[in-house]
């Protein structure tokens, strides 16, 4: 069962991995999902003049509670929020002020994470008891669709995530899971089925 494991958790991450990349390089996801400002120069010099530092932001910002701010200030800064949502432009942002020099750092953390998800999937799996190899492949591709469901289909609710890159995300992460399915499903087996 251990070499199982090993062997789903390290060959189900390097497919993951490997279809990340070319998922956001190579292939060309129809229906323009990541739009491009007009004036960057002018946008990054907002950003930089108005986000003290590296984090998320949300224009128009939600109120926050001060130490002495009474119910009715509150009351009336979250209503100028609702006004100023009710117009837009609705924003939200990841904002990263330092640049980006290296991809070696990020391309380590993606893969580890791809290792505990696929190491994870591979567990999971390794708790069944009988199942055929394509519904192996089923149960882990089904994986992919509840990280689909339950971690961006929020964004898209609340923070007005396009429909096409949303479509990406989906296409990227369900066929990412699939094609993890049939290397983890092909070591991964379960549990022997009592005589």
């Amino acid at each position: 069962m251990t070499k199982q494991l090993v062997l789903g958790t390290i060959l189900g991450a390097i497919v993951l991995f490997v279809w990340g990349a070319l998922a956001w390089t190579l292939i060309p996801w129809p229906g323009d999902p990541i739009k491009m400002f007009t004036d960057e120069a002018a946008v990054a010099q907002a950003i930089t003049a108005n986000a003290p530092r590296s984090g998320n932001y949300l224009l128009p910002s939600m109120p926050r509670r001060t130490p002495g701010m009474t119910d009715q200030q509150y009351a009336a800064a979250s209503k100028v929020m609702e006004e100023r949502m009710s117009h837009g432009p609705i924003v939200f942002a990841a904002v990263r002020l330092e640049p980006f020099t290296s991809m070696t750092k990020p391309l380590l953390t993606n893969f580890v994470n791809q290792l505990l998800l696929a190491l994870l999937a591979s567990v999971l799996l390794s708790q069944t008891r009988g199942l055929s190899y394509g519904a192996r492949i089923g149960f882990v591709t089904a994986l992919g669709v509840l990280i689909f469901l339950g971690g961006r289909v929020d964004e898209w609710i609340w923070w007005s995530f396009g429909n096409t890159y949303m479509l990406m995300q989906m296409g990227a992460l369900i066929i990412g899971w699939f094609l993890a399915a049939l290397v983890i499903g092909k070591f991964v087996r379960g549990k022997a089925t009592p005589a």
